[in-house]
């Protein structure tokens, strides 16, 4: 897959969407003319501003993928919980049944910071496959051998630097780590390298369960996988 997530696309726009809100709230709720800056601004509290640096500051980091979003996301609850508790309590423009109701809404849009796949990548630059060499759609059989198991399986892509293998069984999955270096046989024994497992892909709709393999460089590789892949490429177009 050479697409980046499409959680942080969107969750960057929604965060910034939801800051705009504020002061677009304002101009619709008092009918304030969009060029009366001052009137709009001098309508924001306190902690309405300090939300919306969160947002934008959350949206930000998101956007680059910065591995501090996960300091600024329980702050960020924090802010945005007493934010929606004055609007509900003492404020006029809306229920405190509805402030609660977006407020748990936007927690839960929070909830895929932690999926795996999506927290790898942040936290580790070198596991954000989209900017990896080109993948070509390739399915050979393979065999993954470490000390404690061999799995045959099958791979589904290829690049010059890695593949990916599903592995149908949690069972089989679970004997797997990640930056483990295990052996590598493609295509029946003909191509035999190693490699270390970069992704664990596990209960995933995006995905199916599997690892993502980084080859190990080195002879071998440049010398029998790389024309193989390349032979195979041209086969296949």
């Amino acid at each position: 897959m050479k697409n980046k997530p499409l959680y942080l696309i969107l969750f960057p726009l929604l965060s910034f969407v939801i800051a705009l809100s504020f002061p677009v709230q304002i101009i619709f709720l008092y009918d304030i003319p969009l060029n009366d800056f001052s009137k709009i601004f001098s309508m924001l509290t306190p902690v309405n501003l300090i939300s919306m640096g969160t947002l934008f500051l959350a949206g930000g980091l998101t956007l680059f993928m910065h591995q501090h979003i996960y300091k600024i996301i329980p702050a960020l609850l924090l802010i945005l919980f007493a934010n929606n508790a004055i609007v509900g309590l003492y404020g006029t423009d809306f229920t405190l049944i509805q402030v609660c109701f977006s407020f748990l809404l936007f927690a839960l849009s929070l909830k895929p910071f932690y999926k795996q796949d999506i927290r790898a990548v942040i936290l580790n630059p070198k596991l954000r496959w989209w900017k990896t060499p080109t993948r070509y759609s390739l399915e050979k059989s393979i065999a993954l051998q470490s000390a404690k198991s061999k799995i045959k399986t099958q791979a589904l892509n290829f690049s010059t630097t890695g593949l990916y293998a599903k592995i149908d069984s949690e069972e089989e999955l679970a004997l797997l780590l990640l930056n483990q270096i295990i052996e590598l046989d493609i295509d029946e024994e003909k191509i035999k390298l190693q490699a270390k497992i970069v992704r664990i892909i596990n209960d995933t709709s995006e995905f199916p369960n599997g690892v993502g393999l980084e080859f190990i460089k080195d002879d071998i590789h440049k010398n029998n996988f790389i024309p193989w892949l390349k032979n195979e490429i041209n086969q296949e177009a």
